[in-house]
């Protein structure tokens, strides 16, 4: 999923913002874009343990592709389901919506996780025909005390993000890579771990896919309307990609498209890759058994359940996705590492990073069906 793309080049932007003081003021917003991101992440009340719009807030701090959040929730006693919102759909980086059935694998992961945590026994049925009435039902029964294998990872929730920056480059110690690999396999969904010189061979293929990418408009026009150049757009909408969070100025849109007109080529995101992808503690490609939705749904829990333990281990992790994005690198990968009919659905990198401006999410309010 591309949440890790350069939108403008950080100098230049940054020169800009000090010619432009004047109009940068308008980007600012009253109400105040860390209250609003802490809201958001608010502990759970205990008298709020069995309001189920409670587990509809935690299932939304999910990732998504560009922080589109293309989920639909519908409540009733004792269940909750899942639906794709094809209105979020990103035809141009995702055609198939696989990366949309990954995400809504990742929110019903935390849907689930939480839902234990609070004393539920939930069992997720996927619904999938084919049809527009696809979804996932998630059952609910009231057994009492919570489990206390999952605390961590509960916690984890609020805290989880993606960070599209450099990491340090330390490495991370074999007992927590085997954790964080234990974490991301099951129901046919096996994480190969790539550290030190072996993400080389990866990070060409990743390079390939910005050629392709970058070389097509209809991509850059996608990203770039997910892109929220400043504080007052992100609080506006409650989606998108926010560009303080990949360390770039605040600015109008229009200065921010202006800049991206020139960085949003390979060479500059080229650039980009090769220093997050060396800073890296490792790489882990997400590969599944089948390449059906509920194979995509399979590989969003699982990596979600890599991103929570991830958090609860202190690192970071963010998606370097364009060699499974691209069909015909997605075949090459496939080829190059002998995976015997086995699909790359997901490419992440992980390692120590700094914590950034956290994303956004839609009220719980906007994402229930009636």
């Amino acid at each position: 999923m591309t949440t890790r793309r350069t939108f403008i080049q950080a100098g230049s932007a940054a020169a800009a913002a000090l010619a432009l003081s004047p109009l940068l003021a308008s980007c600012g917003a009253a109400e105040s874009y860390e209250a609003v991101a802490d809201e958001i992440r608010r502990p759970l009340a205990p008298a709020a343990a069995t309001d189920l719009r409670e587990l509809v807030r935690l299932a939304t701090l999910a990732p998504s592709g560009h922080n589109s959040q293309p989920w639909k929730f519908r409540l009733a006693p004792g269940l909750i389901e899942i639906h794709p919102d094809l209105t979020r759909h990103l035809p141009a980086v995702d055609p198939d919506n696989r990366e949309l059935w990954i995400s809504l694998g990742s929110a019903l992961e935390n849907l689930l996780v939480a839902a234990e945590h609070l004393g539920y026994h939930p069992e997720a049925t996927y619904h999938l025909d084919g049809t527009a009435a696809d979804h996932v039902a998630v059952a609910l029964e009231k057994t009492g005390a919570a489990p206390t294998s999952h605390a961590g990872l509960f916690a984890a929730i609020r805290t989880r993000q993606c960070t599209r920056r450099e990491f340090d480059g330390k490495l991370v110690p074999t007992p927590e890579l085997a954790q964080l690999t234990a974490a991301g396999t099951g129901a046919g969904v096996v994480p190969l771990l790539f550290v030190g010189p072996a993400m080389e061979p990866l990070l060409e293929y990743v390079k390939a896919g910005n050629a392709q990418q970058m070389g097509d408009d209809k991509f850059k026009t996608e990203l770039l309307h997910w892109v929220r150049f400043n504080d007052r757009e992100a609080l506006a909408s409650r989606d998108g990609l926010l560009g303080r969070a990949a360390g770039h100025s605040s600015v109008p849109r229009w200065l921010g498209q202006l800049f991206s007109g020139s960085s949003l080529n390979a060479k500059t995101q080229n650039g980009t890759d090769e220093l997050n992808v060396r800073s890296s503690a490792g790489l882990l490609l997400f590969t599944s058994e089948r390449n059906d939705p509920a194979a995509w749904l399979d590989t969003g829990r699982a990596h979600e359940r890599f991103a929570l333990q991830a958090t609860t281990l202190d690192l970071k992790n963010s998606y370097i996705n364009q060699p499974c994005e691209v069909p015909e690198l997605r075949a090459q990968v496939q080829s190059h590492l002998s995976l015997n009919g086995a699909f790359p659905q997901l490419l992440a990198r992980f390692g120590h990073g700094p914590a950034m401006p956290r994303s956004l999410r839609r009220p719980v309010s906007e994402v229930l069906l009636g």
